[in-house]
This record gives C-alpha cells, structure tokens and sequence, in this order.
C-alpha cells in the first residue's frame, strides 16, 4: 500500500486538508457515514472502521479516530470525545476538564491503513491541557480548548495551519503510519 493510493475515509473536511498538508499530496477522498465502536480502545475503534471502509469500497482507505483523554476524569472520554463534543461543545469540554483539579489531557490519533486482511496503523501522541474557555478561531471540534506542551501557551484554534499541522497529533500518527507503510 502506498500512501498516494488510499481513500481517505472522513465526512470532516478539515481533518481531509490537515491530512493533504501534512502529507504533501492531495488524497483521494469518500465520506461513509462508519459506525463507531463505543469502547475506550482507540485501536479497536481504528481497525474496525479500516475494515468496514474496506468492505464498503473494496479499495485500499486510511481512516483516523483521536481520543482526548482527560486526566482529571481518569482518560475519558477518549475516544469517545465526539460524543461529549456534540452534548456540551468546546466550553463544555473546557467546564468538565476544570471541575477537577487537573486540566491535563492527552491528544492520540491513530491513522489506520487497510486493504483486504492486511491494516497497518500509526499513532500519534501529544500532551498538553484544557484552556478554561476556548480561544481562537481556528481549526475545528475541540482546536480551542485544547493547549499543547509545545505550543508556547496557544490553543489549536489559536496557531496558523502550519504552527498546528507542525506538532499535531494527526501529523504524527500519519507520519507513524507513512514510515510504517515504507
């Protein structure tokens, strides 16, 4: 598989751009409404929608989930985090990390690869914290609250493209995944 060949499988149009950024080259593209698996295991949600996307296709895709895992709530909601952004927002997230005494969070993604039988993943990590409300504009889903150990202080929704798409989790688990494709 090559990176050049997948269907990038995603209905969110700014996760498609970050991709093509990071990447360097323009993806082939679908949005498949995936059922999502609710566990708290990122790589079993991953590998289920890589082999489901398959099956619908029957061309080689690359999908991604991210967990926000908060440290305050014992890592949830993980990769349930879409869920708890549909119910309460950005603030909402901002208002539940900081009803405990501990703001941190920790950011994966994992991009997974598949065709037929064979899935290759990659993973990406970046810790940081929760912003008390949002800040900036930026970006999309949770961009705004969410403040990175590298970032100098800025929210997601607060770096240019290029600040964001340089330290970001997407672009660490797509270029752990781009390594481990060859």
């Amino acid at each position: 598989m090559r990176m050049q060949d997948l269907v990038f499988v995603t209905s969110n149009l700014g996760k498609l751009k970050e991709a093509e950024e990071v990447l360097g080259v323009k993806l082939h593209h679908h949005a498949l409404d995936l059922p999502e698996l609710q566990t708290m295991d990122l790589e079993e949600v991953v590998r289920h929608k890589a082999r489901t996307a398959w099956e619908r296709l029957g061309q080689p895709v690359l999908v991604e989930d991210t967990s926000l895992e908060l440290a305050g709530m014992g890592g949830f909601p993980g990769p349930l985090v879409r869920w708890l952004l549909v119910s309460v927002g950005p603030a909402g997230i901002a208002r539940v990390a900081h009803a405990f005494t501990d703001p941190r969070a920790t950011v994966r993604c994992m991009a997974c690869a598949c065709e037929g039988g064979e899935e290759v993943v990659g993973l990406g990590v970046v810790r940081g914290r929760i912003a008390e409300r949002p800040r900036g504009r930026k970006g999309f889903g949770w961009d705004s609250v969410f403040i990175p150990d590298e970032g100098g202080g800025r929210t997601y929704a607060q770096m240019p493209a290029g600040v964001k798409n340089a330290l970001s989790h997407r672009r660490k688990a797509l270029e752990a995944l781009k390594a481990a494709l060859g």
